[in-house]
């Protein structure tokens, strides 16, 4: 993470500027969804929600993809360059995009069988209740932990969405420990925001939302360049094992 911090200060500028924009993009997807309920026209209400739905989508894969490319820059030393963040690629963001909904279905099937076999299990034998909650937890987990580089591996390597799936597991075979180590520096990342936003609103009441969503954008460049230098990392561990 240290080598994260040190390569985003190198080119902050652009980083930051990119994130903080696509972000914005995002979060105006969330007020026009939330803007389309309160119009009684059903008509326009309807059309404003699937505006926003789209903004939220593309900033989305907008900002994994772009992230990605600058993460995999600075962890070759490479200042990253504005026209390729801010341009579409539109190949690699349908194979993100087809990803991150393969992801979605996977993980919402598995949150689906664990609760309808722990309904079940309620009603025939309920000792046995939490054992679909803890394999639902573990092999939710562990497909979470296999898609960490999904966008590395399409934006890096040029993988499908299918085969950027499949080496998930192989990597998640391979590197399991790393992986989980990796999850956890991410999470701790990702709620530093709400921790900063909390403690904010604890000494100046109505300031932690503005902090948190001012957290955020660091929070995010420090998680997308944290997990391209993992991959730059176990990319050269292949290589050298060949």
């Amino acid at each position: 993470m240290l080598d994260s911090l040190s390569q985003l200060r190198a080119h902050p500028r652009i980083v930051l500027g990119f994130t903080a924009s696509l972000f914005g993009l995002h979060l105006l997807g969330w007020v026009l969804f939330g803007l389309g309920e309160a119009i009684s026209n059903a008509g326009l209400s309807l059309l404003i929600r699937l505006i926003g739905i789209a903004l939220y989508a593309i900033s989305l894969i907008w900002l994994i993809d772009g992230l990605t490319r600058a993460g995999l820059d600075l962890s070759r030393g490479l200042a990253p360059k504005a026209d390729a963040l801010y341009r579409w690629h539109g190949a690699c963001s349908w194979h993100l995009t087809r990803g991150v909904l393969r992801l979605t279905a996977a993980l919402s099937l598995i949150v689906l069988t664990s609760f309808l076999s722990w309904s079940l299990l309620l009603l025939i034998a309920e000792p046995l209740a939490p054992l679909p909650l803890v394999v639902g937890v573990v092999l939710g987990g562990g497909l979470a932990l296999s898609q960490l580089f999904n966008a590395c591996l399409v934006v890096a390597e040029g993988l499908g969405a299918t085969q950027a799936f499949r080496a998930g597991f192989v990597l998640l075979e391979q590197q399991g420990p790393g992986l989980l180590a990796l999850s956890a520096v991410l999470l701790a990342i990702t709620g530093l925001p709400f921790i900063l936003g909390l403690l904010s609103e604890l000494l100046w009441d109505g300031s932690g939302l503005l902090i948190t969503c001012a957290v955020v954008v660091p929070s995010l460049c420090l998680m997308a360049t944290t997990v391209t230098n993992s991959y730059v990392q176990w990319r050269r561990i292949r290589r050298g094992a060949r």
